[in-house]
């Protein structure tokens, strides 16, 4: 009996990304590729689909969303460490900022930049809890 392990392959929007740690859910995935393709925050995940010895994963955009769901996800994960002293210096005000535009509905309307830091900061948390 020959036992192989399948790799793992993601796929979005016609690119081929490999996998960057196989360690790494299918969420935390998509979070890596996000200071890449920040619109992938808001893409479903299909598959697996095995061909050969790969598993294909392919992240399709939500129709519609702006990654609003996604982005309050990430704000609320990041608000429960907020007691834990997890945070640098800044960023304890800079989530507790997110939290009341989250509060106030005003997810929609973070700048770029803020986005880019909320998913570092959530990336680097997922990666913490992965090692």
């Amino acid at each position: 009996m020959d036992i192989q392990n399948l790799l793992r392959e993601f796929r979005y929007n016609g690119v081929v990304l490999a996998d960057p740690n196989e360690a790494f859910s299918l969420a935390q995935v998509r979070d890596f590729y996000a200071t890449v393709y920040p619109e992938i925050l808001s893409a479903d995940i299909e598959g697996p689909q095995q061909v050969g010895a790969k598993t294909i994963y392919t992240f399709r955009r939500a129709v519609g969303t702006k990654g609003g769901a996604s982005l309050a996800g990430m704000i609320r994960d990041l608000a429960e460490l907020l007691h834990a002293n997890w945070f640098g210096p800044g960023d304890t005000e800079f989530i507790k900022d997110l939290q009341e535009a989250l509060h106030k509905n005003e997810v929609a309307r973070i700048p770029a930049a803020a986005s880019l830091r909320l998913i570092g900061l959530h990336r680097a948390h997922c990666e913490a809890k992965a090692a």
